[in-house]
C-alpha cells in the first residue's frame, strides 16, 4: 500500500481578551502583536500510530489568517461583535 505525506492546513481560534485600543482595525494588530502562533505549532504531541509516545510533528504556523472577530467589550448586555477580513476590511452579511 502507498504512504503519502499529509499536509493540514488549519485555522484555529485563538481569543486575546481585553486588548485596550483606540479602535478595532488597531485592536486586532495589537492582538497579533502579542501572540507568537508559531510556538502554538511545533509542540510535543503523541502519535496514534503509537500511543503514549511522545513525537514532534513537523509543524509551522501556515502564516494565514482567515478572518478576525472583533468583540466590542461594553458591558455584558451592550457589547457588539464585528467579523474582519483578513486584510483588516469589516465582512459584509454574507460573509465577504
Amino acid at each position: 500500500m502507498p504512504k503519502y505525506t499529509v499536509h493540514i492546513y488549519p485555522i484555529v481560534r485563538v481569543t486575546v481578551p481585553d486588548v485596550e485600543a483606540e479602535d478595532p482595525v488597531a485592536a486586532i494588530k495589537k492582538a497579533e502583536a502579542m501572540v507568537d502562533m508559531s510556538h502554538f505549532f511545533g509542540q510535543v504531541h503523541t502519535s496514534a500510530s503509537r500511543p503514549g509516545t511522545p513525537v514532534l510533528l513537523p509543524l509551522e504556523y501556515a502564516d494565514d489568517v482567515d478572518g478576525y472577530l472583533v468583540d466590542e467589550n461594553q458591558g455584558a448586555e451592550s457589547g457588539s461583535s464585528t467579523w474582519y477580513n483578513k486584510d483588516y476590511r469589516p465582512r459584509s452579511p454574507e460573509g465577504r
